[in-house]
């Protein structure tokens, strides 16, 4: 029933929630209750009996272990949007791993990094970068593995809420037993994403409603002070998920206690009537990771823009199968087919053998002929050699020239491109190429200059192919390679 499907896996602190989906559709769900104590502040303290119960439920459900998406906590993870000048994918990951360690006020050798592409506006990338702590991440593929299971995307659970609420704008509460996620969409981009430990194990329902609208003010006034163009306001949708969710008291509590209007999901898939949405919110934002846009262009709610980095290290991904290694078995078998072949040959009558023995005899004549006069063939290359490495200096002295004699007019639109705040330290040119290399106040600068000089025309590409400087230096260094337009 389900070779063909994405199942879900979302691990909290009192159960294991599965959710089946196929395509478009949802197709089946159900949770596992979990002992006390297995899991603490989304960190799996007893991976074994967590992965034994893991094990049970894939059994039980007969859940394919193939094709799993798995959640994660946001507990301590950084989310930042960072924009880089466009480089080349050799410097991205330095240049990241650079920008990542200003931004983020964890160590980096704390967290593992993952990103994505947002979009490009002339010479500059945005990126999403996160920041996820190594023991939580760790810990649970642990557990995954022992249970016999590889995950092929594991995705933060805010995020995961993100694209369960299908919305441009959103404010979504995300009520657990032991804490809670708030996360703001504007744009439908992740804007904000908080995740709170509650304060006490037996609070009561008012003080923890407390808690969260207090935390949900701070959220919303910290990012309309950071982003007064896009702010949230009480018309915003506040969509409210989790087990608690499904309470009516909590609910009806934090309805009492917000202004904003309370909404329920609609998420991109197909999903029965008696699925509870709330408490199966992430499980639904997971099981989108792995759906194709185009498998859900049919509905009538339209999908906003998937932000869906896979925090999954490298060191963890599932090795695919290589062609070479696929190839093996069938050359293999075909190896086997040749022998019998060569067997049946063998068997053949001596008049056969005798025939082939002829013609290999004369195929050793013809390459006898062939080798007596190697020498002299190897003589005639090395001299074809020889002139053609003297015809190619020529070519080079001369096409040298002609740069030269174009230097003056390319040196005074590339100065002439010079915006504020940078400065050039060295020029050269070759026949094809400009590098320049140079300083600037501050990395937008180095994007502004890059821009400058594709708006030139003088050159076909032009890109940064370094940018280095901490915050605090005085300046930042750079170096920019164009490639001259030969046809202008």
């Amino acid at each position: 029933m389900f070779s063909k499907s994405t199942v879900t896996l979302n691990i909290e602190t009192n159960d294991i929630r599965f959710l089946v989906s196929r395509g478009k559709r949802i197709v089946d769900w159900g949770s596992l209750p979990l002992p006390a104590g297995l899991v603490k502040q989304g960190l799996v303290v007893e991976p074994a009996r967590v992965s034994s119960a893991i094990d049970t439920l894939f059994s039980e459900k007969k859940l394919p272990k193939s094709n799993v998406v798995a959640g994660l906590t946001g507990l301590r993870s950084v989310i930042r949007i960072l924009t880089l000048p466009k480089l080349k994918k050799s410097l991205l990951e330095e240049a990241i791993q650079h920008e990542a360690e200003r931004e983020m006020p964890v160590p980096l050798a704390e967290l593992y990094l993952s990103r994505q592409l947002l979009g490009a506006e002339g010479s500059e990338r945005r990126y999403l970068v996160l920041g996820v702590p190594r023991d939580l991440l760790d810990s649970e593929i642990r557990t995954l593995a022992s249970a016999g299971i590889r995950p092929r995307n594991v995705s933060l659970k805010p995020l995961a809420l993100a694209r369960a609420a299908n919305r441009e704008e959103a404010l979504i509460i995300n009520l657990e037993l032991d804490a809670f996620d708030l996360v703001a969409v504007v744009g439908g981009m992740p804007a904000a994403m908080r995740t709170v430990m509650l304060r006490g194990k037996e609070m009561a329902p008012e003080d923890v409603i407390g808690q969260v609208t207090d935390e949900l003010s701070r959220t919303i006034a910290f990012h309309n002070s950071s982003h007064p163009e896009h702010p949230l306001g009480p018309a915003t949708p506040v969509f409210l998920t989790g087990l608690l969710a499904t309470d009516t008291t909590t609910s009806y509590l934090v309805k009492a206690a917000i202004e904003n209007p309370i909404e329920s999901l609609a998420p991109a898939l197909e999903c029965p009537p008696d699925l509870p949405l709330a408490q199966y919110a992430v499980n639904i934002g997971l099981a989108l990771a792995r759906t194709p846009a185009r498998s859900v262009a049919s509905l009538a709610t339209a999908r906003p823009r998937v932000v869906n980095p896979n925090v999954l290290p490298t060191k963890y991904a599932t090795q695919t199968l290589s062609l070479a290694h696929a190839l093996y078995p069938i050359a293999a078998i075909t190896l086997v087919v040749l022998a019998l072949l060569m067997y049946q040959i063998n068997s053949t009558s001596e008049a056969d053998i005798a025939g082939i023995q002829d013609e290999l005899n004369a195929v050793n004549q013809q390459l006898g002929t062939v080798s007596d006069v190697d020498d002299p063939l190897a003589a005639s290359i090395d001299k074809a050699e020889a002139e053609a490495e003297q015809l190619n200096e020529q070519r080079v002295s001369i096409l040298s020239a002609l740069a030269t004699s174009n230097l003056g007019s390319n040196l005074q639109l590339v100065l002439g491109a010079l915006p504020r705040g940078v400065r050039l330290t060295s020029i050269s040119e070759t026949e094809d190429d400009i590098s320049l290399d140079g300083s600037a106040d501050d990395r937008h600068s180095v994007a502004d200059y890059v821009v400058a000089l594709e708006r030139t025309g003088l050159f076909s590409e032009v890109y940064a192919t370094s940018v280095s400087g901490a915050v605090e230096d005085a300046s930042i260094a750079f170096s920019v390679q164009g490639t001259i337009d030969t046809a202008q």
